[in-house]
């Protein structure tokens, strides 16, 4: 699980400028917190360089466990994972 966070971190570009991105997660299932953690940072990091992240195709386990878990949709996410 950790190889697989860390690549789906890896495959994003922080530097490029993007307005808006789609994460389709349909084909993906939310194990732990590690995915979980790779999602809220992606998202996080993104969002602090402007661009807009949506969220789509999780299934309802994997939805459960983002919910419970994540903060990257949660108030002042950029304060719960500063340093990241």
């Amino acid at each position: 699980f950790f190889s697989s966070a860390d690549k789906f971190v890896a495959s994003f570009d922080f530097k490029e400028a993007i307005s808006k991105i789609t994460i389709d997660l349909s084909r993906a299932h939310f194990w732990d917190i590690t995915a979980v953690a790779a999602l809220d940072k992606v998202v996080i990091k993104l969002r602090r360089e402007g661009t807009e992240v949506e969220v789509l195709g999780l299934n309802e386990a994997s939805a459960t466990i983002v919910d419970r878990f994540g903060v990257h949709d949660k108030e002042n996410a950029t304060d719960l994972l500063s340093g990241h």
